[in-house]
């Protein structure tokens, strides 16, 4: 009688880490340094402007999600700039200006 109960509580502490180790791994973020170094360089190519970038510091993908970054430029502007996710088996990001 007592190996059954001892065996009984033993399965499900092995169990338990499995459970709890599952979900966590299979959550996927986005690479933030990439995406703010596209908003850099976009910048610089399509209006000549030199800019810092500031985002989020994690993201969780999700196809259509949106987020926002800010970026300044060297004469003080401000832009607001939002970031749409797209598939993350190609790691397809969009962004644009929208203030």
């Amino acid at each position: 009688m007592r190996k059954t109960i001892a065996l009984a509580l033993s399965v499900p502490m092995i169990a338990a880490p499995m459970l709890v180790a599952g979900p966590a791994q299979a959550e996927s973020v986005v690479k933030i340094p990439k995406v703010k170094k596209s908003i850099k360089s976009g910048f610089k190519s399509q209006a000549g402007k030199s800019v810092k970038v500031k985002c989020p510091k994690k993201v969780r993908w999700a196809k259509g999600k949106i987020f926002y970054c800010k970026a300044k430029g060297r004469d003080g502007s401000k832009y607001r700039v939002m970031v749409k996710l797209g598939s993350e088996s190609t790691g397809r990001v969009t962004w644009k200006v929208v203030s």
